[in-house]
């Protein structure tokens, strides 16, 4: 089981914090946890599988608006998990590798599979191969709901005349280069892959992660934790061209200063940030 996410983000309590913070403010700007066109056609019992699912907070906010959903949460591996001894009754936790084929006893199990943000976890080559894994997790006339962002594209603004944004673009960069094998894939191809693995129709949704502004600071300030988190990582290998780590905390207080003074990550005007791809 090869786990490519822990080879450039820890799993450890800052990530686990970072991951939630992010989801919640996505959520905001995305507007929905489901796209309407997927809650519009569920059954009243729909039974959901979130794949990656991490801390599983996508699962528990979707509890909220579907109490009598069967919502079960998959990982390739388990440290981000609540305690099970915490989770309501109809959620459950498993750990499953999306890149291997799907057990039998789950094909044309889920009326719904959803995934988010898996390019950090994704060789190039892997794309088509999982969405036709977890195609085979839905039953007939049952969704995939699969969004991704074109990171690659983003670009870093000021808000302020006499802003900077100097340092956060520079880790941005750092970062996108550092992961840009990954990062160039997944957002512009998982239409026809998922055309390839027999979904049809395909159905793509966008909204920019600044859409709402009030949101700009926490989500740049989640990315920044991102890319010192990765930096950090790379450190304490020793790689090639990486910083030190006296480098990088000096360049975290240049950052969270920029930020203070309205410096924030944005999508691109030519490109879409978020991309959602449902498929029936």
């Amino acid at each position: 089981m090869s786990d490519i996410y822990a080879d450039n983000i820890a799993r450890d309590e800052r990530e686990l914090k970072r991951l939630n913070t992010q989801l919640d403010y996505i959520n905001t700007n995305i507007g929905y946890l489901l796209h309407p066109a997927v809650a519009a056609s569920l059954p009243p019992n729909p039974r959901i599988a979130d794949i990656g699912t991490g801390t599983a907070r996508f699962l528990l906010l979707l509890r909220e608006q579907y109490p009598n959903a069967i919502l079960d949460g998959y990982d390739i591996s388990p440290k981000l998990f609540p305690p099970e001894n915490r989770l309501p009754p109809n959620v459950s936790l498993g750990v499953l590798d999306m890149k291997q084929p799907v057990p039998k006893e789950l094909h044309g199990k889920y009326d719904v599979v959803h995934v988010r943000l898996m390019m950090a976890a994704m060789l190039p080559t892997e794309w088509p191969f999982v969405v036709q894994n977890l195609s085979e997790l839905l039953r007939p006339g049952g969704f995939l709901q699969w969004e991704e962002t074109d990171f690659v594209q983003a670009k870093y603004l000021r808000s302020l005349p006499e802003g900077k944004v100097d340092s956060l673009r520079f880790m941005g960069h750092q970062f996108g280069d550092g992961l840009r094998e990954r990062f160039e894939h997944g957002w512009s191809t998982l239409p026809d892959q998922m055309r390839d693995a027999g979904l049809s129709p395909v159905l793509t949704d966008v909204a920019a992660t600044d859409r709402v502004p009030e949101t700009r600071k926490i989500l740049t300030t989640s990315c920044a934790g991102l890319f010192f988190a990765w930096a950090r990582m790379m450190a304490d290998r020793g790689a090639p061209g990486a910083m030190t780590h006296d480098e990088l905390d000096e360049m975290e207080k240049k950052v969270n200063d920029e930020i203070s003074s309205g410096a924030y990550l944005s999508p691109s005007p030519k490109d879409p940030t978020y991309v959602h791809i449902l498929t029936r």
